[in-house]
């Protein structure tokens, strides 16, 4: 075969593994998610078998955001620097561990040790990792496979989180953290088996058929360089803002509706509902991001989440929790992969996993305030009223935020 021959065949073909790369991420989200947000099934049952109030169990996922946000920028600059392969092997092995070690404890600091610490460890790497793998493969239609690979962590809340119920109501919450740590742990590894460094013909290439709209910054920014500009500062306050909200339903909702008196396995089909809404928007608004200006679709999923909060306040028939779900689904799934587009669109690829890191370390400070102020407000008041009216506060300073953002970047096409 002529060199001209090789050079042409070998971009096309490593151009479809972009595409492997993006189901393998999207694995890797789904497992990271469907767990995270399976807490809200193990909440009561925890609470129950150690005697802990709300707030208590609530500190412990709180903790664990905190601790999985703050890890993950250093997961994502170990990545950036020595390999996605090797940092998502060590995640997967810790996953495990820790859900497994998690099943023996007796007391609350050996659960803040093995979940709060070392699941955390497992779970820091997947997002920062996942996106910024894809972002390398992708200029043209990178909104689209993003909105793929997001959808990844939709899919996981839908089965994890109501399987995981069935285990805990079958086998108890110690059998369940045992199958299933075991089992994620085992899919966690053998993907990353399957990353591979994006090759650099293949970047070239895409980016002399990316469309005109695409935007490729005209440096690639280092960390110091994006922490200091304030575009990426009003993101992050954003996105703090925004998850403080989130978390608030994510963590508490099933123990909401089932306060109400609504069987705990109807009330985990809510966040399952949620979850099939969010699949929809991530794809639909990490599209439209690269259609239109990124500045709109971030507004967008903000008034979506006034408008829930709103609602949710008036929620108390099965029906009209299930229509919460699907409204405040669509905002919920739609930020996911406007995070890592917004930041490879400003300020680049190469240090891309460490800087989505730091932007998931913010929103996980966020959620897990919010997730710790709704129970402090539950065991204060008895209600979960006053915690959903601070998220609904939260959202629309959220809303303020990517207003002004969207006024530094006024004369900035991001599409």
């Amino acid at each position: 075969m002529s060199q001209t021959a090789l050079h042409k065949e070998m971009p096309s073909s490593r151009s479809h593994y972009g595409w492997v790369i993006v189901a393998v991420c999207a694995l890797m989200l789904a497992i990271t998610y469907g767990l995270m947000y399976s807490y809200s099934v193990f909440f009561k049952p925890l609470a129950d078998y150690f005697h802990w109030d709300r707030a208590t169990v609530s500190l412990v996922y709180s903790a664990s955001l905190v601790i999985r946000g703050a890890i993950g920028i250093g997961t994502g600059w170990l990545a950036d620097k020595y390999g996605a392969r090797k940092m998502m092997l060590i995640c997967g092995f810790t996953l495990g561990l820790g859900l497994i070690l998690s099943s023996q404890v007796q007391t609350l600091w050996q659960f803040f040790l093995t979940y709060a610490v070392l699941l955390s460890v497992g779970l820091s790497g997947a997002f920062g990792v996942g996106t910024a793998m894809v972002s390398r493969w992708f200029i043209k239609n990178r909104g689209m496979a993003l909105g793929i690979v997001s959808i990844g962590s939709g899919l996981g809340t839908l089965f994890l989180v109501p399987g995981n119920e069935r285990l805990v109501s079958a086998f108890g919450w110690s059998t369940a953290f045992v199958a299933v740590g075991s089992v994620a742990g085992v899919l966690m590894m053998a993907s990353a088996l399957l990353l591979r460094p994006v090759p650099g013909p293949t970047l070239a290439a895409n980016k002399d058929s990316a469309s005109s709209k695409t935007i490729a910054p005209k440096t690639e920014f280092t960390v110091w360089q994006a922490v200091r500009d304030v575009r990426l500062l009003l993101l992050m306050g954003a996105f703090l803002m925004f998850f403080f909200g989130i978390q608030i339903i994510m963590v508490h909702l099933v123990n909401y509706a089932t306060d109400l008196g609504i069987d705990p396995l109807i009330a985990a089909t809510f966040i399952s509902v949620m979850s099939i809404a969010s699949i929809g928007g991530r794809f639909f608004i990490g599209v439209s991001a690269e259609r239109v200006n990124i500045h709109n679709t971030l507004l967008l999923t903000r008034v979506l989440l006034i408008v829930s909060f709103i609602f949710i306040l008036f929620t108390r028939q099965v029906w009209s929790f299930y229509l919460f779900a699907v409204l405040f689904g669509i905002p919920y799934g739609g930020e996911i992969p406007q995070i890592p587009l917004f930041i490879s669109n400003y300020f680049g690829t190469k240090t891309l996993a460490t800087l989505v890191g730091i932007g998931t370390f913010m929103l996980n400070v966020g959620g897990a305030l919010g997730s710790w102020t709704a129970g402090k407000i539950f065991d204060t008041t008895h209600s979960y009223n006053g915690a959903f009216m601070a998220g609904l506060a939260a959202s629309v300073v959220s809303l303020i935020l990517i207003w002004i953002l969207k006024g530094r970047n006024r004369n900035v096409q991001c599409d």
